[in-house]
């Protein structure tokens, strides 16, 4: 009979381990493959609540930085954009509410408010940057995600599992 309850005892700890590894719970900034839930590159977010993208755009060759928040209820709204050159790709003015100055040869647009769950991410097939700005460090996201891809970016919980898959930004 002891046998027997140290083994069910056993089975039960493996047992909810297992399930516990399976539970999302750390809050990250994730790269998914588009159309899947597959997590590719994380981050988890820490107490600072903004993050930016830096990139360099591939007609003008000039920086774009976005700065983004994660609001309350973890969606991502983007709050500014700040560029060098008008034209494709690139808004020519503030939107409602927003606040729109040149400033030493660069353009910058604040006050935004678009607040989205996700948003895609295309990681071109340039030898130009492409960064993750957090918490004072720069994770240059082509030497995690492949070049040609589209990849879906969201702040969501992961598993333990779904952060075995992932690579995390800062290794």
């Amino acid at each position: 009979m002891k046998k027997r309850t140290i083994l069910l005892t056993v089975l039960l700890v493996i047992s909810m381990f297992l399930l516990m590894a399976f539970i999302p719970y750390k809050w990250s900034f994730v790269f998914f493959e588009q159309r899947t839930t597959n997590p590719i590159a994380y981050l988890p977010l820490e107490k600072e609540k903004s993050f930016q993208i830096r990139y360099t755009h591939s007609i003008h060759l000039s920086d774009v930085l976005e700065t983004y928040k994660v609001t309350k209820k973890h969606d991502i709204q983007l709050s500014s954009l700040e560029y060098e050159d008008f034209a494709i790709g690139m808004p020519s003015g503030a939107g409602k509410g927003e606040n729109f100055v040149e400033k030493d040869g660069k353009y910058y647009i604040t006050n935004m408010s678009q607040v989205m769950p996700s948003f895609n991410i295309l990681v071109g097939d340039i030898d130009r940057d492409l960064a993750f700005r957090y918490v004072e460090d720069e994770y240059h996201l082509k030497n995690y995600l492949t070049r040609g891809e589209t990849y879906t970016f969201q702040v969501t919980r992961l598993s333990l599992v779904d952060q075995l898959r992932g690579a995390k930004l800062r290794e």
